[in-house]
Protein backbone atom coordinates (compact mmCIF):
# COMPACT_ATOMS: atom_id res chain seq x y z
CA UNK A 1 0.00 0.00 0.00
CA UNK A 2 1.23 3.51 -0.75
CA UNK A 3 1.77 6.04 2.01
CA UNK A 4 -1.01 8.09 1.96
CA UNK A 5 -0.84 11.58 1.53
CA UNK A 6 -1.15 14.84 3.68
CA UNK A 7 -4.87 16.39 4.30
CA UNK A 8 -5.12 19.98 5.08
CA UNK A 9 -7.68 21.98 6.97
CA UNK A 10 -9.37 24.76 5.12
CA UNK A 11 -10.63 28.13 5.98
CA UNK A 12 -14.33 26.72 6.67
CA UNK A 13 -13.25 23.68 8.76
CA UNK A 14 -13.55 21.05 6.62
CA UNK A 15 -10.52 18.70 5.73
CA UNK A 16 -9.38 18.16 2.65
CA UNK A 17 -6.63 16.63 0.41
CA UNK A 18 -5.91 12.75 -1.24
CA UNK A 19 -7.88 10.94 0.43
CA UNK A 20 -12.44 9.89 -0.31
CA UNK A 21 -14.21 12.60 2.14
CA UNK A 22 -17.50 13.40 2.50
CA UNK A 23 -19.66 16.27 4.52
CA UNK A 24 -22.76 15.52 6.29
CA UNK A 25 -25.99 16.97 5.21
CA UNK A 26 -26.66 19.93 7.24
CA UNK A 27 -22.81 20.85 7.62
CA UNK A 28 -22.26 21.01 10.86
CA UNK A 29 -24.87 18.14 11.47
CA UNK A 30 -27.58 19.66 14.69
CA UNK A 31 -26.18 17.21 17.36
CA UNK A 32 -23.20 19.62 18.18
CA UNK A 33 -22.74 23.19 20.09
CA UNK A 34 -21.34 25.86 18.00
CA UNK A 35 -19.35 28.07 20.64
CA UNK A 36 -18.46 25.62 23.31
CA UNK A 37 -15.41 23.85 22.07
CA UNK A 38 -11.82 24.23 23.78
CA UNK A 39 -9.52 26.63 22.24
CA UNK A 40 -7.10 23.90 23.20
CA UNK A 41 -7.65 20.32 21.80
CA UNK A 42 -5.45 17.86 23.91
CA UNK A 43 -6.02 14.70 20.62
CA UNK A 44 -8.14 12.42 19.08
CA UNK A 45 -10.32 9.94 20.45
CA UNK A 46 -10.77 6.30 18.84
CA UNK A 47 -14.12 5.30 18.82
CA UNK A 48 -16.30 1.83 16.78
CA UNK A 49 -19.49 2.69 15.91
CA UNK A 50 -20.85 -1.01 16.63
CA UNK A 51 -22.78 -0.86 13.34
CA UNK A 52 -22.85 0.03 9.62
CA UNK A 53 -21.46 3.48 8.72
CA UNK A 54 -24.88 4.33 6.40
CA UNK A 55 -26.87 4.34 9.62
CA UNK A 56 -24.49 6.51 11.51
CA UNK A 57 -24.39 9.15 9.06
CA UNK A 58 -28.19 9.06 9.36
CA UNK A 59 -27.96 9.52 13.08
CA UNK A 60 -25.87 11.67 13.53
CA UNK A 61 -27.76 14.37 11.10
CA UNK A 62 -30.89 13.47 12.92
CA UNK A 63 -31.42 15.95 15.67
CA UNK A 64 -33.16 13.29 17.54
CA UNK A 65 -30.89 11.12 17.86
CA UNK A 66 -28.42 13.80 20.38
CA UNK A 67 -24.98 12.03 19.10
CA UNK A 68 -22.12 13.07 16.78
CA UNK A 69 -18.61 13.23 16.38
CA UNK A 70 -16.47 15.20 14.17
CA UNK A 71 -15.69 12.16 11.62
CA UNK A 72 -16.61 8.67 10.80
CA UNK A 73 -14.66 5.99 8.69
CA UNK A 74 -16.26 3.60 6.93
CA UNK A 75 -14.40 0.06 5.93
CA UNK A 76 -13.36 1.12 2.46
CA UNK A 77 -11.74 4.10 3.98
CA UNK A 78 -14.06 6.73 3.05
CA UNK A 79 -14.26 9.32 5.82
CA UNK A 80 -17.45 11.69 6.79
CA UNK A 81 -16.99 14.93 8.32
CA UNK A 82 -20.04 16.13 10.64
CA UNK A 83 -18.85 19.44 11.96
CA UNK A 84 -15.62 22.12 11.60
CA UNK A 85 -12.15 21.79 12.91
CA UNK A 86 -11.11 25.59 14.21
CA UNK A 87 -14.16 26.92 14.11
CA UNK A 88 -15.09 26.47 18.34
CA UNK A 89 -17.88 23.49 17.23
CA UNK A 90 -18.26 21.18 19.61
CA UNK A 91 -19.35 17.42 19.05
CA UNK A 92 -21.25 15.01 21.18
CA UNK A 93 -19.33 11.87 21.71
CA UNK A 94 -17.83 11.16 24.97
CA UNK A 95 -19.54 13.86 27.56
CA UNK A 96 -17.49 15.15 29.92
CA UNK A 97 -14.05 14.84 26.97
CA UNK A 98 -16.26 16.71 24.61
CA UNK A 99 -15.01 20.04 24.74
CA UNK A 100 -11.34 19.30 24.37
CA UNK A 101 -10.81 16.16 22.12
CA UNK A 102 -11.85 15.44 18.39
CA UNK A 103 -13.75 12.55 17.37
CA UNK A 104 -13.60 9.47 15.04
CA UNK A 105 -15.77 6.83 14.64
CA UNK A 106 -14.75 3.50 12.92
CA UNK A 107 -17.32 0.93 10.97
CA UNK A 108 -17.46 -2.21 12.40
CA UNK A 109 -20.52 -4.26 10.99
CA UNK A 110 -21.81 -4.45 14.64
CA UNK A 111 -18.65 -6.28 15.43
CA UNK A 112 -16.06 -4.44 17.37
CA UNK A 113 -13.68 -7.54 17.74
CA UNK A 114 -12.62 -7.56 14.14
CA UNK A 115 -9.53 -5.07 13.66
CA UNK A 116 -9.44 -2.01 11.47
CA UNK A 117 -8.95 -2.88 8.01
CA UNK A 118 -5.61 -1.05 5.55
CA UNK A 119 -8.80 1.63 4.41
CA UNK A 120 -9.32 2.37 8.02
CA UNK A 121 -5.89 2.72 9.50
CA UNK A 122 -4.41 4.72 6.60
CA UNK A 123 -7.90 6.64 6.53
CA UNK A 124 -7.27 7.06 10.26
CA UNK A 125 -3.75 8.26 10.21
CA UNK A 126 -4.39 10.91 7.77
CA UNK A 127 -6.82 12.71 9.70
CA UNK A 128 -4.58 12.12 12.98
CA UNK A 129 -1.69 13.86 11.57
CA UNK A 130 -3.87 16.38 9.98
CA UNK A 131 -5.45 17.37 13.23
CA UNK A 132 -2.11 16.89 15.33
CA UNK A 133 -0.57 19.34 13.07
CA UNK A 134 -3.51 21.71 13.00
CA UNK A 135 -4.07 21.72 16.75
CA UNK A 136 -0.46 21.12 18.25
CA UNK A 137 -1.10 17.73 20.27
CA UNK A 138 1.70 15.05 19.54
CA UNK A 139 1.43 12.06 17.84
CA UNK A 140 1.38 9.62 20.50
CA UNK A 141 -0.66 7.49 23.11
CA UNK A 142 -3.00 9.19 25.37
CA UNK A 143 -4.49 6.47 27.78
CA UNK A 144 -6.15 9.31 30.37
CA UNK A 145 -8.29 12.23 30.18
CA UNK A 146 -5.08 14.00 31.37
CA UNK A 147 -2.70 13.23 28.90
CA UNK A 148 -2.43 14.72 25.46
CA UNK A 149 -2.24 12.35 21.70
CA UNK A 150 -4.62 9.90 20.10
CA UNK A 151 -6.57 8.24 23.42
CA UNK A 152 -9.81 5.97 23.31
CA UNK A 153 -13.33 6.47 24.27
CA UNK A 154 -13.05 4.17 27.42
CA UNK A 155 -9.86 5.88 28.85
CA UNK A 156 -12.43 8.88 30.54
CA UNK A 157 -14.72 6.19 32.49
CA UNK A 158 -18.09 6.97 34.45
CA UNK A 159 -17.14 11.06 33.08
CA UNK A 160 -17.32 10.07 29.82
CA UNK A 161 -20.08 7.64 29.98
CA UNK A 162 -18.97 4.90 31.33
CA UNK A 163 -18.12 2.65 27.82
CA UNK A 164 -15.69 -0.13 26.72
CA UNK A 165 -15.12 1.73 23.09
CA UNK A 166 -13.67 0.90 21.31
CA UNK A 167 -13.06 -3.03 22.09
CA UNK A 168 -14.99 -5.52 23.82
CA UNK A 169 -13.52 -6.86 26.85
CA UNK A 170 -11.86 -9.11 28.00
CA UNK A 171 -9.98 -8.86 24.49
CA UNK A 172 -9.09 -5.29 23.26
CA UNK A 173 -8.16 -5.42 19.60
CA UNK A 174 -9.05 -1.87 18.24
CA UNK A 175 -7.27 0.25 21.13
CA UNK A 176 -4.21 -1.74 20.35
CA UNK A 177 -4.03 -0.56 16.54
CA UNK A 178 -3.31 2.94 17.83
CA UNK A 179 0.47 2.27 17.36
CA UNK A 180 -0.01 1.14 13.98
CA UNK A 181 -2.05 4.55 13.34
CA UNK A 182 0.49 6.65 15.18
CA UNK A 183 3.41 5.28 13.08
CA UNK A 184 1.93 5.57 10.45
CA UNK A 185 0.90 9.52 11.19
CA UNK A 186 4.54 10.29 11.67
CA UNK A 187 5.54 8.79 8.10
CA UNK A 188 2.86 10.91 6.82
CA UNK A 189 4.12 13.90 8.70
CA UNK A 190 7.77 13.33 7.37
CA UNK A 191 7.07 12.05 4.18
CA UNK A 192 8.96 8.90 4.53
CA UNK A 193 8.05 4.91 3.94
CA UNK A 194 4.90 3.61 5.33
CA UNK A 195 6.37 1.71 8.43
CA UNK A 196 5.76 -2.19 8.98
CA UNK A 197 2.93 -3.19 11.96
CA UNK A 198 3.24 -5.46 14.25
CA UNK A 199 3.10 -7.77 16.08
CA UNK A 200 6.34 -5.87 17.98
CA UNK A 201 9.34 -7.87 19.38
CA UNK A 202 9.71 -7.29 23.53
CA UNK A 203 12.50 -8.80 25.75
CA UNK A 204 10.96 -9.68 29.54
CA UNK A 205 13.23 -8.41 32.09
CA UNK A 206 12.32 -11.11 34.57
CA UNK A 207 11.01 -8.77 36.93
CA UNK A 208 7.29 -8.23 35.66
CA UNK A 209 4.84 -11.55 35.13
CA UNK A 210 2.30 -11.81 32.07
CA UNK A 211 -0.61 -10.29 34.08
CA UNK A 212 1.52 -7.19 35.29
CA UNK A 213 3.10 -6.37 31.25
CA UNK A 214 -0.79 -6.97 30.15
CA UNK A 215 -2.57 -4.50 32.32
CA UNK A 216 0.35 -1.99 31.11
CA UNK A 217 -0.37 -2.30 27.86
CA UNK A 218 -4.18 -2.33 28.44
CA UNK A 219 -4.88 -5.80 26.94
CA UNK A 220 -4.80 -9.11 28.57
CA UNK A 221 -2.91 -11.53 29.22
CA UNK A 222 -4.53 -14.48 26.61
CA UNK A 223 -4.37 -11.88 24.15
CA UNK A 224 -0.45 -11.42 24.66
CA UNK A 225 0.11 -15.39 24.56
CA UNK A 226 -1.89 -15.22 21.38
CA UNK A 227 -0.31 -12.58 19.34
CA UNK A 228 3.23 -13.88 20.45
CA UNK A 229 2.58 -17.65 19.99
CA UNK A 230 1.89 -16.38 15.90
CA UNK A 231 5.02 -14.39 15.90
CA UNK A 232 8.04 -16.67 17.50
CA UNK A 233 10.73 -17.01 15.02
CA UNK A 234 13.22 -19.61 14.83
CA UNK A 235 15.49 -17.80 17.05
CA UNK A 236 12.74 -17.14 19.28
CA UNK A 237 12.24 -20.82 19.62
CA UNK A 238 15.10 -21.51 20.25
CA UNK A 239 16.04 -19.63 22.91
CA UNK A 240 12.70 -20.79 24.71
CA UNK A 241 14.38 -24.46 24.21
CA UNK A 242 17.31 -23.10 26.21
CA UNK A 243 16.78 -21.63 28.86
CA UNK A 244 14.89 -23.53 32.03
CA UNK A 245 11.18 -23.02 32.51
CA UNK A 246 10.46 -21.35 35.87
CA UNK A 247 8.83 -23.57 38.40
CA UNK A 248 5.22 -23.92 38.14
CA UNK A 249 5.27 -22.82 34.60
CA UNK A 250 2.64 -25.13 32.56
CA UNK A 251 3.25 -26.53 29.33
CA UNK A 252 1.45 -29.24 27.10
CA UNK A 253 2.32 -32.19 24.96
CA UNK A 254 -0.25 -34.22 22.89
CA UNK A 255 0.31 -37.58 25.20
CA UNK A 256 0.53 -37.86 28.98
Amino acid sequence: MALPGKLTVGGDGKVRGPASIGYSTPFPVPNGNPGQGSAVMQGVVMHTEVGNDANVVREFENSASQVSAFFSVRDDGHITQYGPIGHNWMAWAQMAGNPSWYSIEHEDKGDPTIPLNDAQIAASAQLLECLSAFAGFPLQEANSPLERGYGVHYMGGAAWGGHTCPDVPPKPVRSLQRPAIIELAKAIRSGGSQPQRGPFRHIADGKQSLAAIAAARGTSPEHLLEVSAKAYTPADIAVLIRDPLPVGTPYYTSEP
